[in-house]
């Protein structure tokens, strides 16, 4: 397959997917799964394009996809990486939407399924909220709302997980209260991809649950074993 092709037909594929970045096919990213994708993997891992909403980019896709066999079949041959390997590269630490190069990935802790966020939620709603709640709200700076769940609450302080947008495609009902803009005040998660920082550094990383992978920045506060909590959380990287 040339590059030029290759290249092509990857934008394509990138486009017609919902690039709501939900690791819902496996993947950290959506362009990562489109890189699959150009190895032979199954469109239909996305659940977003069986959904009623991406029927068209499905359609479109498997057309596309029909149509560039050859070019597929090629680039298998060519290549010595194995599907499920594709997503292990350095593309990871690249922000998505502003390109800057993060030291490292943050991964949920174990047998959680996100990082955990610290809020300040500085709605009057706050006061009525309890664990368990679920909420809806958008981050100081991020022009995207995020769904989440409150997990714990202390010192005025909601430590959630985000819930969204994955609650779409398993169809669940659930009420969420919407509280408005609130303050990130501190991620914690495992850091699964780059340099294990040291305390007291200013950092730049990306929350692999993030639908806009952009890079965060902040200062880390605690560290034990490749376990970090980031306070002083920024959408800037300088």
């Amino acid at each position: 397959m040339a590059n030029s092709d290759k290249k092509t037909l990857e934008s394509m594929i990138n486009e017609l997917l919902p690039n709501y970045n939900c690791g819902a096919c496996g993947f950290k990213r959506c362009d990562l799964f489109t890189e699959s994708v150009l190895l032979g993997d199954d469109i239909k891992k996305c659940p977003f394009l069986l959904k009623d909403d991406f029927k068209s980019n499905f359609e479109e896709l498997t057309d596309l996809l029909n149509q560039n066999k050859d070019l597929i079949t090629e680039n298998i041959k060519k290549s010595e990486t194995k599907v499920q390997g594709c997503c292990s590269t350095d593309k990871e630490l690249t922000g998505l939407i502003d390109g800057y190069e993060a030291d490292f990935l943050l991964d949920p802790l174990r047998d959680e399924h996100s990082c955990r966020e610290t809020l300040l939620i500085t709605s009057p709603l706050a006061k009525d909220l309890k664990i368990g709640d679920y909420i809806q709200y958008r981050p100081l700076a991020c022009p995207l709302p995020h769904f989440a769940k409150i997990i714990d609450i202390s010192h005025g302080m909601h430590v959630i997980h985000i819930e969204g947008p994955c609650h779409r495609v398993t169809g669940e009902k659930k009420d969420y209260v919407n509280v408005g803009v609130a303050l990130i005040m501190a991620f914690e998660g495992i850091v699964s991809k780059g340099k294990m920082p040291e305390v007291g550094k200013t950092v730049k990383f990306i929350p692999t649950h993030c639908m806009m992978q952009k890079v965060h920045s902040g200062v880390v506060v605690e560290a034990e074993g490749n376990r970090v909590l980031i306070e002083g959380i920024d959408l800037k990287v300088w």
